[in-house]
């Protein structure tokens, strides 16, 4: 753990010093610009009337100036420069000096240096901060939608429980919206149309509650909403919600009926400011418990008997148990090798046997474990479980290649990959036979640690494959930089060049560019045949899809057709 900073060092005294000046109004921070210039002038001036510096000093001016310039901005740098090029003028100095003065000589030339060099550090500073406050927007954006995420909304909880308007009895909604239907209608329309579907949907969520409810995104099929206004009337709430959730939602003049439910949280605001991150967790467990219960509408005042009822049926308690007595189980997809017509990989994927919703595969309860925080905890148990099951083949003299997507939620994380080499490590598995699964939209984000770990898994033969390709807004040439040795199709560009002749001269010229730099090309979503033989026409190496195989249980793996 870091210690924590000192506030008394002389360290800290200086970074608060200057995040308040930052903070300064123009006109004091101009102010300070002009006294800054003239003690900067003063002082050469000193120096020159006492003696003169060295040549080489001279140039010590320019500190000076480029610190006014990252600090202040550009306008208030220029100013700074131009005010040092005036006072060190001719026009500053009697007849002697500047006959003899080297400053003084040639100063329309130092004029322009001053302002220049105070103003392109201007400039770099406010794009450097610019960029850190994209980068910053960005961590509280949902991406593909751009709505508030969940850190965004634990912010908005956060800033509502400590805000000092109103009094702690003031009561606040949370509302959540699951998209039962997100998923097929994704398949449909494609992502980036499903993407404005939930958008609309959300702007649509804000007219109905009022413009002071924060509508955010938590995951691909759920939409949370926080009024800090809350409806006395919970009957003629429930109603209005109700009818929302009938009504279908118009994107670009077509109808699309969201089959969705709702849960809402109602809980004092005192309660906030106690703990956020708990009273959000309630609202999540509770909007889960009636999503099981098949309610399209569910009302909660929170009291002490709903909190100890809510945490009595938790879904992470639900989830482990369900791991623990192997309700979730693992099933494998096998991938063609077009080179040599058999199937060459295995591909892991879970389904959970439900005991109310009967059988769930890994995309329908995703967002479930995401909204859980139990990402980490799932995929660590199916890389192990993966691992077991290549011990059991391995006593059967049954070799085999696995594939396993570490990144449930687009994030890769360095325990998983911890957990990954340690199962290497005690099974002595070959890795040139695990092939690791990264979203494209994680490897575009990879941390230093992550990328360092998948970096030495492929030292040491593992395969990664830069997964849903097309998903996101990288393109092939961008994967190169990265530590990948496959790049995986999206089920979107496939679909798409089957029906468009440009879309398939650019997958088809996507694959040519990946095999000419060593990259093995994998598609997916193979469910008919006019996209079998059109990706074994572009010379795809591995297809998948149902038209091949479905995901198998391991009894039912055709072991005589894999090599």
């Amino acid at each position: 753990m870091p210690k924590s900073e000192d506030p008394y060092s002389f360290a800290s005294w200086c970074k608060e010093s200057l995040i308040n000046f930052t903070k300064m109004n123009a006109e004091k921070q101009v102010f300070v610009g002009f006294v800054l210039a003239i003690l900067i002038a003063t002082l050469i001036r000193v120096i020159e009337m006492t003696g003169g510096i060295p040549s080489l000093f001279e140039h010590l001016l320019y500190f000076p100036l480029m610190l006014t310039g990252l600090l202040l901005g550009p306008r208030i740098g220029a100013l700074a420069g131009l005010m040092c090029g005036i006072l060190l003028s001719p026009f500053s100095f009697s007849d002697s000096l500047i006959s003899s003065n080297e400053i003084a000589g040639g100063w329309v030339l130092r004029l322009l240096a001053y302002t220049l060099i105070a103003t392109i550090a201007g400039i770099i500073a406010r794009v450097v901060r610019e960029l850190n406050g994209a980068e910053q927007s960005a961590k509280f954006k949902y991406q593909g939608t751009d709505l508030p995420n969940i850190y965004a909304l634990l912010e908005q909880l956060k800033t509502i429980g400590h805000s000092k308007e109103g009094a702690p009895d003031d009561l606040i909604d949370i509302f959540n919206f699951r998209l039962q239907n997100m998923e097929k209608i994704q398949q449909q329309v494609g992502t980036e149309k499903a993407n404005e579907l939930v958008k609309q949907m959300a702007i649509q969520l804000k007219k109905l509650l009022g413009d002071q409810v924060h509508v955010g995104q938590t995951s691909k099929n759920e939409l949370v909403g926080v009024s800090a206004d809350a409806e006395k009337n919970t009957k003629e709430l429930q109603n209005k919600i109700e009818t929302f959730l009938e009504q279908p939602i118009v994107v670009d003049g077509v109808s699309y009926q969201m089959d969705s439910a709702a849960g809402v949280l109602r809980v004092k605001k005192d309660q906030l400011k106690e703990d956020h991150q708990k009273v959000f967790d309630e609202a999540q467990s509770h909007a889960f418990n009636a999503f099981q219960k098949k309610q399209q509408f569910s009302f909660l005042e929170q009291s002490d008997d709903a909190i100890e009822q809510i945490e009595e049926v938790t879904f992470s308690r639900q989830f482990s148990e369900a791991m623990k007595n192997n309700d979730i189980q693992l099933y494998y997809q096998p991938r063609l090798n077009t080179n040599t017509g058999y199937f060459s990989v295995l591909e892991m994927s879970a389904k959970w046997v439900h005991p109310k919703r009967g059988n769930m595969n890994l995309d329908e309860f995703k967002p479930m474990i995401e909204e859980a925080s139990l990402t980490q905890q799932f995929t660590s148990w199916m890389i192990q479980r993966t691992f077991k099951d290549l011990q059991i083949w391995h006593k059967q003299k049954v070799t085999v290649r696995v594939s396993i997507n570490i990144t449930i939620n687009d994030i890769v994380d360095p325990i998983v990959l911890n957990v990954l080499a340690h199962e290497l490590q005690e099974t002595k598995f070959p890795a040139r036979n695990i092939n690791i699964e990264v979203s494209e939209r994680a490897l575009m984000s990879l941390s230093d640690k992550s990328k360092r770990y998948l970096e030495r898994l492929r030292s040491v033969g593992c395969n990664v494959i830069a997964a849903h390709f097309g998903e996101g807004r990288s393109t092939i040439q961008s994967l190169f930089v990265l530590p990948v040795d496959a790049v995986k199709l999206s089920e979107e560009l496939v679909q798409k060049a089957t029906s468009h002749s440009d879309k398939k001269r650019e997958l088809a010229s996507m694959v040519k560019m990946a095999r000419a730099r060593g990259l093995t090309t994998i598609a997916t979503g193979i469910n008919d045949r006019a996209k079998l033989l059109l990706l074994k026409q572009i010379g795809c190496e591995e297809l998948q899809g149902s038209i091949l195989s479905k995901s198998l249980k391991k009894a039912d793996i055709p072991w005589a057709r894999i090599r």
